[in-house]
């Protein structure tokens, strides 16, 4: 009687480590383009900064130049 569950068992075993390989690879796949994604996001978030601080600079810049016309009003310099 044990015998029968050997044989049943060995072709599942047989079937069952591709299909564990295949699930596997699913999921390192899976976590790759999360992995890419998040990669993503990052460069995004950084161009968002980098866009941020430039529009600062030229705000500053602009802030810089009416700091000038009004110093020269004021103090006629």
């Amino acid at each position: 009687m044990g015998l029968q569950y050997i044989g049943v068992l060995i072709p599942f075993v047989g079937l069952s480590i591709p299909i564990v390989a295949i699930i596997l690879s699913y999921k390192q796949k899976t976590q790759k383009n999360k992995i890419r994604g998040l990669e993503l996001q990052k460069e995004i978030l950084d161009l968002e900064i980098e866009k941020q601080n430039s529009k600062m600079k030229l705000l500053e810049e602009e802030n810089k130049k009416y700091d000038k016309i009004i110093n020269e009003e004021i103090y006629g310099k």
